[in-house]
């Protein structure tokens, strides 16, 4: 199987593309968990849904930016990283601020979540060498 070459600019849009769509995407599912999880706490499904759509197209473009810049040794990698950092934490602060005597053990569940997510994200975009 043959790599695309990650130094073209096609196959950057492409890929930054993508990844904006499904980026999208997982946040519909995200905001209809949160509704289920967080709404009867307090915490509106809809404006986490306007919360989440909004901080999300940039989470998407910079991470994708972020992993480029890695690639390429450039230093504007940290200004990407941390531009999708404060995006992708967007949302669940908006959870945190809205929800009101959540019990201790979904707070738990809550924060596993997060850790695991961001977790897996950092792991992910380790990029073999080869790329």
């Amino acid at each position: 199987m043959r790599l695309p070459n990650w130094k073209d600019a096609t196959v950057r849009r492409n890929a930054t593309l993508s990844w904006v769509v499904l980026s999208l995407l997982w946040s519909f599912a995200r905001a209809a968990i949160i509704w289920q999880v967080f709404g009867s706490y307090g915490t509106n499904g809809f404006e986490y849904l306007i919360v989440d759509l909004v901080s999300t197209l940039p989470y998407a473009i910079y991470s994708a930016r972020a992993v480029f810049a890695w690639m390429d040794k450039s230093p504007r990698f940290l200004r990407n990283l941390v531009i999708a950092a404060t995006c992708f934490l967007a949302p669940d602060l908006y959870v945190v601020l809205t929800a009101r005597d959540v019990p201790t053990t979904i707070w738990w569940g809550f924060g596993v979540v997060i850790t695991a997510l961001a977790f897996l994200a950092i792991k992910f975009t380790k990029l073999d060498k080869r790329l």
